[in-house]
């Protein structure tokens, strides 16, 4: 399990399981719920709907508080005033001070709301409570396999699910606008995205490779672990998010090209050289990648990109193609930890099937040269003791959520 992971696992359980609630009540009562301080045993369906309940309430009032902070910062503000007085036809400088007649129009026309986004408001919050009921009802089905309790109490439908008026369709790029997005990004990370396209690595995967993880010959790169995030691991380094993660991944020629030429202006000699790393060396932090992004998508005119949706985009593309997405997955996920030379020899031609579907895709937007930058016993156990693994009893976040996740994501 990544460090990562385990991190957010020790937040969800502090904060919102082994932490007391506030519960409202008729009549404007109130008292606390604290699921974390129940023994196993004493945990009821009906307490877990009303720990929900307290959950998803506290939750979408932080998160609502912290939205309405972000709205008031004067930078959003004043780059919300600049867009709406683009838009009414009276463009104002990028910089500079904002016309007071102009302000106050815009908090006329607005009232002041700087994102209008309605979602955010329907929909704040839920994340992170479903998240922590996930956390809850994995742990004490943990239990169940434990013998610890008869019957798991968490059974509530669609807990904390987002408003389904938000749900849309996956958000996906074509070959061309990926070609367009690299040639947007910063000269030495712009193969970074025909790579993230063509590999379907994850972020932390894709900017934790080094050296020796690219075989150039063989047209592969092998994912042996991903950058650690900022404050849960002393490591540069994290396992992958799940066992499966390790893998190698065949790629298409156009991106090996682009890699080739990269890795000779933009890497350093030694192995354990990042590959795409920064002038210094180091590992790109995540801000900095977000803010080159944006910029990015933002010139393409695909604000509603993320870097993530990369994976899902070359998915499309491969479903294009003909192949079968359980194949191409398949292909994706597959863990070699002996490298290239330990995968079955199907397994190998389908990968470079794969690749080369999509690299005729690719072949059919640019060249790659264009890409490469020339131009997660007993009754009387308490909950919170039993998910996080501490006291005298079977040890379970550590055993009721950690074994389940890393038995349920072994490769098959």
């Amino acid at each position: 399990m990544a460090d990562s992971t385990r991190a957010l696992y020790s937040r969800l359980l502090e904060v919102w399981i082994d932490a007391p609630l506030p519960l409202a009540l008729a009549g404007g009562r109130e008292r606390t719920v604290q699921p974390g301080a129940q023994t196993l045993g004493s945990v009821t369906p009906a307490d877990v709907r009303e720990w929900d309940g307290a959950v998803l309430a506290e939750s979408v009032r932080r998160a609502t508080e912290r939205w309405e902070r972000a709205q008031a910062h004067p930078r959003r503000v004043n780059a919300a005033i600049r867009r709406w007085a683009a838009e009414i036809g009276t463009p104002l400088a990028a910089t500079g001070r904002i016309p007071v007649a102009v302000r106050e129009a815009w908090e006329a026309a607005t009232e002041g709301v700087a994102d209008a986004d309605g979602r955010r408001g329907r929909n704040a919050g839920r994340t992170e409570a479903a998240q922590a009921y996930r956390l809850l009802h994995t742990g004490m089905a943990q239990a169940v396999a434990d013998g610890l309790i008869q019957t798991n109490p968490c059974t509530v439908k669609k807990a904390s699910q987002r408003d389904s008026r938000d749900r849309t369709e996956r958000r996906v790029a074509t070959s061309e606008e990926i070609w367009a997005l690299a040639h947007a990004m910063p000269e030495r990370y712009r193969v970074a995205v025909i790579v993230a396209f063509c590999s379907g690595l994850r972020a932390g995967e894709l900017f934790a490779l080094q050296r020796r993880h690219v075989d150039l010959t063989a047209g592969t790169i092998r994912v042996e672990h991903s950058l650690s995030r900022a404050g849960a691991s002393v490591h540069r380094f994290s396992s992958t998010k799940t066992v499966a993660g390790r893998r190698t991944v065949a790629l298409p020629a156009v991106a090996v090209t682009a890699l080739t030429e990269h890795m000779a202006r933009f890497t350093g000699s030694s192995k354990n050289a990042l590959v795409f790393g920064t002038v210094n060396g180091t590992p790109l932090s995540p801000g900095s990648r977000s803010v080159m992004f944006a910029r990015a998508r933002h010139a393409i005119g695909r604000d509603d990109l993320t870097w993530h949706d990369q994976r899902h985009s070359a998915m499309t593309v491969v479903a294009a193609t003909g192949a079968k997405l359980p194949r191409a997955d398949g292909a994706r996920r597959a863990r070699e930890p002996q490298g290239d030379s330990a995968l079955p020899a199907r397994r190998r031609r389908g990968q470079r099937r794969i690749a080369d579907r999509l690299n005729e895709a690719l072949g059919q937007s640019t060249t790659a040269d264009q890409a490469s930058g020339r131009e997660e016993k007993g009754t009387d156990v308490n909950v919170a003791s039993h998910l996080s693994g501490d006291g005298d009893h079977e040890p379970g976040i550590a055993n009721a959520v950690v074994v389940h996740v890393l038995h349920h994501h072994r490769p098959t």
